[in-house]
């Protein structure tokens, strides 16, 4: 089964379903970013370093809040070895139209009337649209005094935007959080022993993967399936490519499998009708649609051992052009058992081979990524 091993895998931000709005009509910075801000505070800030108890305010996507955002900043923050982070100080927005000066002190005039659990308080804005991309990535952090301790503004002109290119949400964080790090001596947060604290936990509760018990009684169904396969009967239902239900997907897949002898593949006129919602939380999407193909099956006992299910993530990209941002698909057994619940993305190796663009590139990777569990 593919599935997370920690938080960090499960956080993706696909650029197919990222919720910009248009412009917030940024503004020039009045004074240079990017660093402590010279003073005691500015200074006690710095010397904190990991230890620099931080709450994260909010993250703005073009004027609008995002919370699932804020805890991307904040699971990157953690594993870049800060232990005092808090997400959420109620519901801070600058002015229309600010510049980075004025947000910096909107920011500084709020937290001196919320008071929050920690001495710091982050605000960051991602300025943007689907059209033209990323325009822009600010960040603000000040003490609850209202003192700005640390400010930033990166733009397509500057050596780190053009280093990390941000496209998506993700990636924006990931620009914050490598501004911040020479400033609070953070480690890499993608690193892959990274420690994980109290924000996975809490994420990873949200995005409902199963429990180890429950995996290893998942693990032990794909052992079964993969002695059976080449000699068992599986019912394909129509994939959910993007918002359309797909009947032709249903067709090809059989197709697929049966021409690569995996198992013995029909394909069903209808099946599931999921429409499941778009979450920066990949995983969450990934499991909340294995459990709605487990519910239909079990509503809807097929003649066939197995059934099929896929979905695919497909959109728009800033260009205009199809764009797929996952592929994920569900195998369960007649009485309604998961068996296999498999996602890929452009982080994973036969993604990136196939490297689908369109419903029947997608088809070809879960027929691909079938052959593992049969063989």
């Amino acid at each position: 089964m593919m599935s997370c091993g920690n938080a960090w895998s499960c956080v993706r931000t696909l650029a197919v379903v990222w919720a910009f709005v248009g412009s917030a009509g940024a503004q020039p910075a009045e004074k240079p970013a990017g660093r402590t801000e010279p003073g005691k505070p500015g200074e006690r800030f710095k010397a904190a370093g990991k230890d620099a108890a931080l709450t994260i305010v909010s993250v703005q996507l073009a004027g609008s809040p995002s919370p699932q955002v804020g805890e991307a900043v904040g699971l990157m923050l953690e594993r870049a070895g800060m232990k005092n982070l808090e997400l959420g100080g109620g519901e801070f927005r600058p002015p229309e139209k600010a510049d980075l000066a004025q947000t910096a002190k909107a920011l500084g005039e709020y937290v001196r009337a919320n008071l929050l659990k920690t001495e710091y308080a982050l605000f960051a804005d991602f300025l943007g649209s689907p059209r033209k991309g990323v325009d822009e990535v600010r960040g603000v952090i000040v003490n609850k005094q209202g003192d700005v301790v640390w400010q930033d503004r990166q733009t397509p002109d500057d050596a780190d935007f053009k280093r990390v290119k941000p496209t998506e949400p993700l990636l924006c964080c990931v620009l914050l959080v490598e501004r911040l790090r020479p400033v609070l001596g953070l480690d890499d947060p993608t690193r892959e022993d990274a420690p994980e604290g109290k924000l996975a936990k809490r994420w990873q509760e949200k995005t409902g993967v199963p429990s180890e018990a429950e995996q290893a009684a998942l693990q032990e169904r794909q052992q079964v399936f993969k002695k059976a396969a080449k000699a068992a009967t599986l019912l394909v239902y129509p994939a959910r490519a993007g918002d359309e239900v797909s009947k032709d997907s249903a067709t090809s897949l059989a197709k697929l499998i049966n021409e690569a002898k995996l198992t013995k593949a029909a394909a069903a006129d209808q099946g599931p009708q999921l429409a499941v919602k778009g979450d920066m939380n990949e995983q969450k999407m990934l499991w909340d649609m294995a459990r709605g193909v487990r519910e239909y099956v079990q509503e809807h006992r097929p003649e066939a051992e197995y059934v099929l299910y896929a979905h695919y993530l497909m959109g728009k990209d800033a260009s205009g052009k199809d764009a797929v941002g996952g592929v994920h698909f569900a195998v369960c057994d007649r009485q309604g058992q998961l068996v296999i619940v498999d996602f890929q993305n452009d982080h994973h190796d036969d993604f990136q081979a196939v490297n689908p663009k369109s419903r029947a590139d997608c088809d070809r990777l879960v027929a691909k990524r079938l052959e593992g569990y049969c063989r």
